[in-house]
């Protein structure tokens, strides 16, 4: 299934940087019960890293765990945890109880996507996976200079 979906977005290949203005809660993602809100990234550099940040809502019966993200350029992509003052550590996933809103922030967890092949700058869209343990949402990453954002980077 992930082949296919980079097969899907690998046809607009690095032309998927649209310079169009967007805000990161214009659009959301929904799979299933999972719903996916606010999905933002920093603007970031070739060879730099970005951080992605969205809110997931699990209307479902069972637990989904967040592993990460894919680009369509596929960068690699880690999921970080806030450990206290200026440390953070990679992490395998972050659960999402039945029932259950995680919001990924500073002062929780968030993906790190990079080093970037290509520039991210602010007011792009880019085509995105974001990846659970038992399925994947496409979605499209805002990015966006929000203050959260740009004191993360």
């Amino acid at each position: 299934m992930i082949t296919n979906l980079f097969r899907a977005f690998a046809a607009t290949g690095a032309s998927a940087l649209m310079a169009s203005t967007a805000l990161s809660h214009d659009e959301g993602a929904t799979a299933g019960e999972i719903h996916i809100e606010g999905i933002a990234a920093t603007p970031a550099r070739s060879g730099e890293t970005s951080r992605v940040t969205f809110t997931i809502e699990n209307d479902g019966p069972d637990r989904a765990v967040l592993l990460g993200l894919l680009l369509t350029t596929g960068e690699p992509s880690q999921v970080r945890g806030f450990l206290g003052v200026s440390h953070s550590a990679a992490i395998a996933g972050v659960g999402v109880e039945a029932g259950d809103v995680y919001r990924l922030g500073d002062r929780t967890a968030w993906i790190n996507v990079g080093p970037l092949r290509h520039d991210l700058p602010e007011g792009a869209r880019v085509p995105a996976v974001v990846r659970f343990d038992r399925f994947d949402v496409p979605v499209t990453l805002h990015v966006d200079g929000s203050p959260a954002a740009r004191k993360s980077r």
